[in-house]
């Protein structure tokens, strides 16, 4: 199981999950649960259908057909994504994976192969300077995690030239826009509760059904929702029809149904690219959702340090929405070589693709923000693992008082009047093909 842990700074808005997740025991636990529970029912169904013999009642109907109508199953059309079960405890990464595998055969008709090994490695490695860090004598496999760990991590680059190229956190309580981001993006990996009590078999359908948001344990992926399942087919009884139709790790090829009673922790829809040779990135990702402001705009950048051809800009957002522009400009400040307007229309990480790629050597990406500019934040340490980020002087800057602040410098909390280190501001540099 995948155990919920707040941090000290959870005031702030960082909610972390360092702890077993889902493991195998589990997985053969809920497994062995249904066939018990099975085996249970198909002998409950024997007496009820004597009793029902012997008093003239009718033994229950499992009739249930969805029609078109408020009916949507990504599988229908992601014919080649499997429903793989998961090893140790990676339901996290085994729902991320999968949010990305269907958002990429929806946009291309192909396979995407990712290993959950590998995907583990890149995000819990040792050979690294910062980012997430497992303390010694603990298993990674058995650690759990989160999926903004994924977006940190792969969206710095993965194996194969894969980039996650965005990572949209959606309300978990607005049904329509995850409605919405199924049927355009892709799966959507969500933390639930895998709670025993509220499960439970009707006749082919696997259901549950909660009604706590506390003390969420593991991570599904969202492949699909039916407005009509019947709310008497739950097993802790709904109050509604409806239901996500859900790809749960731990069962492997057999669909669950969750209640739409049921509430999500998080809802997070990651898409990735082939469309990039390089990524160049400082930050380690920006997951205590940290920002700074200096005014009704913000500006910050990162100067940069190789040749290439600068294709796009990636970037966190920490609100529902905001306006950016994008400059590119010499390592100096002193001339712009490159400008373009846009939107972050999501909480969450974006790529900007520029209109046409940019000749860059030393030079640095500027981008100002409407609201507020994301940065890494402070280190975080607890009793499992770690998350640390080094900045450098020369790295990120920011744009205060008429001038550029590094924010290397020893002063650069005091001068933003944050109660956090800022460390590196959350800017990415993608180069194309």
């Amino acid at each position: 199981m995948k155990k919920r842990i707040l941090s000290a700074l959870a005031a702030v808005c960082f909610a972390c999950s360092l702890a077993t997740s889902c493991a195998d025991s589990s997985s053969q636990t809920d497994a062995s649960s249904a066939s018990s529970s099975s085996a249970s029912e198909s002998s409950s169904a024997a007496e009820s259908s004597s009793a029902a013999d012997s008093s003239s009642e009718a033994a229950p109907v499992y009739d249930y057909e969805h029609g078109t109508d408020g009916y949507y199953n990504m599988l229908d059309e992601c014919t080649q994504f499997k429903l793989k079960s998961q090893q140790a405890g990676t339901c996290w990464l085994y729902a991320g994976r999968a949010s990305m595998q269907t958002a990429y055969e929806k946009q291309t008709g192909k396979e995407l192969n990712m290993e959950i090994a590998d995907m583990l490695d890149a995000i819990y490695r040792d050979d690294k300077q910062e980012g997430f860090f497992v303390k010694s004598g603990i298993d990674k496999g058995e650690l759990g995690g989160w999926q903004s760990m994924i977006s940190a991590t792969l969206s710095r680059g993965f194996k194969d030239g894969i980039v996650l190229d965005s990572s949209a956190e959606i309300d978990p309580k607005d049904h329509e826009a995850i409605k919405n981001a199924l049927r355009t993006r892709g799966g959507i990996a969500a933390e639930t509760l895998d709670k025993p009590l509220g499960k439970g078999t009707f006749g082919k359908y696997f259901t549950i059904n909660y009604s706590s948001a506390e003390e969420m344990d593991h991570d599904v992926t969202i492949i699909g929702y039916d407005d009509h399942f019947p709310k008497e087919y739950f097993n802790t009884p709904a109050s509604q029809d409806g239901a996500w139709i859900i790809y749960n790790s731990n069962l492997g090829e057999m669909l669950s149904y969750i209640s739409y009673d049921a509430p999500f922790g998080y809802t997070y829809s990651h898409t990735i690219s082939e469309k990039y040779s390089e990524v160049l990135s400082y930050d380690a990702g920006n997951e205590m959702d940290r920002c700074v402001k200096t005014g009704d705009s913000t500006k910050t950048a990162n100067v940069f340090h190789k040749k290439g051809k600068l294709a796009a800009v990636g970037t966190f957002n920490v609100f529902d929405k905001q306006d950016i522009k994008i400059e590119i400009m010499s390592a100096d400040f002193k001339n712009v070589l490159y400008s373009q307007d846009a939107k972050l229309d999501y909480k969450g990480y974006h790529t900007v693709e520029l209109t046409k790629p940019v000749d860059v050597e030393d030079y640095a990406v500027v981008i100002t923000y409407s609201k507020g500019a994301s940065v890494e934040g402070d280190d975080l340490s607890i009793e499992e693992g770690s998350y640390k980020t080094i900045v450098e002087k020369g790295q990120s800057f920011v744009f205060v008082s008429d001038a550029w602040k590094d924010l290397s410098d020893a002063d650069a909390k005091t001068v933003l009047k944050t109660d956090f280190a800022p460390n590196n501001a959350c800017i990415k540099a993608l180069y194309t093909k």
